[in-house]
């Protein structure tokens, strides 16, 4: 907490938020072994300078720039939304690939 008056005239910094992706706007499967997130109607500007972060509850898509996507791995049914096997073969490719308008590109794996 700041003494009073320290902040007096500090405007808040808005920090941009990754897209929340309903799970029928993505898919997650293994494309031969790669781990892969289809996103649907998602128009990204670049290919390049990509990252996941990939947790038991959720995905962190996030690119370059305000763009990203949030995806939620717990379905409906309080189940994974990625197959079997996912974590192990995230770690084993350093990241996964991502399709998006048809396009493929890698988004590295980090680990915030």
């Amino acid at each position: 907490m700041l003494p009073p008056g320290q902040n007096r005239g500090a405007r808040p910094t808005l920090v941009p938020v990754p897209e929340f992706l309903q799970p029928d706007r993505f898919g997650l499967d293994l494309a031969d072994g790669v781990p892969t997130i289809t996103l649907a109607d998602a128009q990204p500007s670049s290919t390049e300078g990509w990252s996941v972060l990939n947790r038991l509850t959720l995905l962190v898509v996030d690119g370059p720039g305000d763009e990203g996507y949030l995806l939620p791995r717990l379905n409906g049914n309080g189940g994974d939304a990625a197959p079997a096997g996912w974590d192990d073969s995230v770690e084993r490719h350093s990241g996964v690939d991502v399709v998006a308008n048809g396009v493929r590109f890698t988004a590295s794996l980090t680990g915030y």
